[in-house]
């Protein structure tokens, strides 16, 4: 009998909020070996949250059906899962993030609005999936800034390694980086990682989904 494989997915939705981005939905999936993060065994842009949904799905059934086993434990989305009643989260400062966010209100609506459903859809799909939002730009800054996120900084490197945004593929670059954040709610290493949804007075869920927001702890 096989050995389970463990998968972790990214997603990044930005792309699809502009007219010359559509088809630009970015999901990654990796897999986890002795511990840490393998470079994505598959990458792909969709058009929206329900597509990248079915590719995803697609490529796991495609494995499944070669005989392997698969569990997939986490996904990370590049999209705001929750917000406050002003709109301005708590969280969503350098202090929390070690860089400067995107505020809410700025974002395309196709992220805002993709984000949520595709949580929802990955709920619907998979209910024992842990979601957690992502900021891959803040994530990169931060693990590459200090000496205590060194071995998460080199995963993070072997992740993207080909992923880089000359090369064309930064939607799914940034997935790649969710996928890392998906990683962190698993494994929980409280001494690096914290997840900021639990910081967040008062969160508004949009779908009630349990979500989480790991990020790397700024020194």
């Amino acid at each position: 009998m096989p050995a389970t494989i463990n998968l972790y997915l990214g997603f990044d939705p930005g792309g699809a909020g502009r007219p010359k981005d559509k088809g630009k939905f970015g999901w990654s999936i990796c897999r986890e070996v002795d511990g840490w993060l393998e470079p994505p065994d598959k990458t792909g842009l969709a058009k929206e949250a329900w597509d990248a949904l079915n590719q995803v799905k697609d490529a796991i059934a495609s494995w499944e059906n070669d005989g392997s086993a698969y569990l997939l434990h986490a996904a990370g989305i590049d999209a705001p899962l929750f917000w406050n009643r002003t709109g301005k989260r708590e969280i969503d400062n350098e202090e929390h993030l070690g860089a400067r966010p995107i505020p809410i209100g700025a974002l395309y609506g196709a992220a805002a609005v993709q984000g949520p459903l595709l949580a929802k859809h990955l709920n619907d799909t998979w209910p024992h999936l842990a979601i957690t939002e992502c900021y891959p730009k803040a994530l990169e800054l931060v693990l590459a800034s200090t000496g205590e996120h060194q071995e998460d900084h080199q995963m993070l490197m072997r992740l993207t390694h080909g992923l880089n945004a000359t090369s064309g593929k930064n939607h799914e670059r940034d997935a790649t980086l969710a996928a890392i954040s998906a990683w962190a709610a698993i494994h929980q290493d409280t001494a690096k990682w914290r997840d900021l949804y639990r910081l967040e007075p008062n969160p508004i869920n949009p779908f009630n989904l349990s979500v989480s927001y790991w990020m790397p702890i700024p020194r």
